[in-house]
């Protein structure tokens, strides 16, 4: 059954302020006694409570100041259930601690620009801001932000599993959101694989042999020349070549960018980074699976989008909002994790498109204001509003679902900061047939350069990649 659309990065990114991603559903913090229990009778009387006394609440009067929120999608709405229940909950903490909260729509990409210029003027444009991971970590750099950790009990089970790796920039949380709910993977078109008698991936995640070479199985037997003139018209992967070369880098237990002795350099000569380029190159040109990549632009992902919305790719690489965007989609879709490389542990779903809220460096009373965005968090929400998004995303049944959901748990963000490497390796491989060592070794300084100006600049580790 076809679903209705959704989890585009608007709504992706809308839902950061409202829900927890806290994977294991929990809400409560840790209800351990602080001290052990006495067997002395003598003590009975004064031992501590085996249930915690909870702290103080903070007296907090902002005198009708306003807490102001910017982002570029449309802030809650009375018009459905939750949006309805957030505004409610905005309205107790107006009267409760005398703060009116303002929601600003801003174009995609100015907020950084707003951020900027207000730090040269010396007022804040706003409170919390929204940043994909990829402007946030050279913002902070330039300490365009202000730390977080005296704000926020990261402890606390109710934060998002993974958020204390992914909000750490040179050893402080900057970054801080009440979900992860984007990731990637591997849409596939269900049609095309029944009418071709192709397994199905989820088949092969239950025998644990969704791998690389299931993967390339499907992608040789999906490629072909459906009406005999000779020219491929029917393709096994579509996609633009930096984006699967950096995911199969990811699923092979790898990354571009590596922290040794608290410095991250250039990861060139890793053994399982040259494996999974060695794969990337064999698909393109021993395999011939892949639709060409004829722009070495950012065109080369439109068309791939448009060839796959089509039903003339069998897969395709997408994070998790990209599903709704097709709308003159025909077949159906299906969405499983990308395949395990053979060195990966685990499933990957990395993503450079990842947002978390920041603090200006510039703001005044940030302590009560970070507290009062807590408050406002519908942290129970997190399942349910996860489902409804996973539920407009065009995916062809449950399955498909359920594995969209358990992907956020693979969320891993990446910033790759190479100087315009990973474009140069990615075509020079595929379409040029170069060797990895060769356009590796070549980029060598060149990433490395670009490396130490945005992640090495504070003399001190940032997020591993």
């Amino acid at each position: 059954m076809r679903k209705a659309k959704a989890w585009a990065m608007g709504l992706t990114a809308l839902t950061l302020v409202f829900v927890s991603a806290c994977s294991s559903g929990q809400t409560g913090g840790n209800n351990e006694a602080s001290n052990a229990p006495s067997n002395d009778p003598a003590e009975a009387s004064t031992a501590p409570s085996a249930t915690p006394t909870p702290s103080a609440e903070p007296a907090i009067d902002m005198n009708g100041e306003t807490l102001k929120i910017i982002h570029w999608i449309d802030g809650p709405s009375e018009d459905t259930p939750e949006g309805a229940a957030t505004l409610e909950k905005w309205r107790a903490a107006e009267e409760k601690y005398n703060v009116k909260i303002v929601w600003e729509k801003v174009p995609w990409g100015e907020n950084i620009k707003m951020v900027t210029n207000a730090a040269l003027s010396g007022e804040s444009v706003a409170d919390i801001v929204p940043l994909d991971y990829y402007f946030a970590v050279p913002a902070i750099n330039q300490g365009l932000f202000m730390p977080v950790d005296d704000f926020f009990d990261f402890d606390d089970p109710k934060w998002p599993e993974g958020l204390k790796q992914h909000g750490m920039v040179n050893g402080k949380m900057y970054g801080f959101t009440s979900t992860i709910n984007n990731a990637s993977g591997i849409y596939y078109n269900k049609t095309l694989f029944e009418r071709e008698g192709l397994p199905d991936p989820h088949d092969l995640i239950a025998q644990d042999k969704w791998t690389w070479d299931a993967f390339l199985d499907i992608a040789k037997k999906a490629t072909k020349d459906t009406n005999g003139d000779g020219v491929i018209d029917q393709w096994g992967i579509t996609n633009i070549a930096t984006n699967l070369s950096r995911i199969l880098i990811h699923s092979n237990n790898s990354s571009m960018i590596t922290l040794k002795d608290g410095k991250h350099v250039y990861n060139y000569d890793d053994p399982n980074l040259l494996e999974a380029l060695r794969f990337f190159g064999d698909l393109f040109n021993v395999h011939k699976v892949v639709a060409p990549n004829k722009n070495e632009n950012f065109e080369d992902y439109n068309e791939s989008q448009t060839l796959f919305n089509s039903g003339k790719a069998a897969m395709v690489t997408g994070e998790v909002w990209e599903g709704m965007t097709r709308t003159t989609m025909t077949d159906e879709q299906g969405f499983v994790y990308f395949p395990k490389g053979p060195k990966a542990t685990t499933w990957q779903g990395s993503i450079e498109n990842y947002v978390q809220f920041y603090i200006p460096a510039i703001v005044k009373r940030a302590k009560e204001k970070a507290y009062i965005w807590e408050q406002i968090q519908m942290w129970d929400r997190v399942d349910p509003i996860n489902r409804e998004e996973a539920e407009k995303q065009l995916l062809a049944d449950e399955k498909d679902i359920e594995t969209m959901l358990d992907s956020l748990h693979y969320a891993q963000p990446i910033f790759l900061p190479l100087g315009g490497a990973l474009t140069d390796i990615s075509y020079s491989i595929a379409n040029r047939g170069e060797s990895p060592e060769t356009v590796l070794e070549r980029n060598k300084q060149i990433a490395q350069d670009a490396i130490d100006k945005e992640l090495n600049t504070q003399g001190s580790a940032a997020a591993a990649q």
